[in-house]
């Protein structure tokens, strides 16, 4: 599969492992000329599926993952509960679905016919990677390991 657009996206709120994961296998759906474009979600919309905001802010967030060398381009998602604007407005090849991301495939595929995108849906497979490979387990970590320690918290600022 030389060529093709390929479109992941995600929340990537303290990245890890099981990101890079994705994005591999996102980038292997690319080719060797394809390019693999990120959408990074906005702050809001974290907030409104976790209630609460996340860790780094939508513009850190995007500019990390546009520094990884197997990313071609990071852009914010746009402000709607509707995702496939942004596919409508990308217009890739492939969307790359993570293997634990929530998308009804058929719903999906049906709005993208209605648009007029010929976007082939790939489910990725999960892919067992060393280490810590979940922003919830990363922040039960850290708070345990605090809480263990006995450690106050200290601000680096003051």
């Amino acid at each position: 599969m030389a060529g093709k657009r390929v479109l992941a996206a995600g929340k990537f709120d303290l990245l890890h492992l099981g990101h890079l994961a994705y994005l591999e296998q996102a980038r292997e759906l690319a080719g060797e000329n394809g390019e693999l474009i990120v959408v990074v979600a906005l702050d809001k919309t974290i907030e409104r599926d976790r209630g609460v905001p996340p860790v780094f802010p939508q513009e850190q967030r995007r500019k990390i993952i546009e520094a990884l060398k197997i990313v071609d381009r990071a852009v914010l998602g746009f402000d709607t509960e509707d995702h496939t604007e942004i596919v409508a407005h990308l217009r890739p090849d492939i969307i790359a679905l993570g293997y634990d991301q929530q998308v009804d495939m058929t719903a999906l595929e049906n709005r993208l016919k209605r648009l007029g995108l010929h976007t082939q849906i790939v489910r990725l497979q999960r892919i067992e990677a060393d280490g810590l490979c979940s922003s919830t387990l990363i922040r039960r970590r850290i708070i345990q390991f605090y809480a263990d320690n006995n450690c106050e918290h200290r601000s680096s600022d003051q």
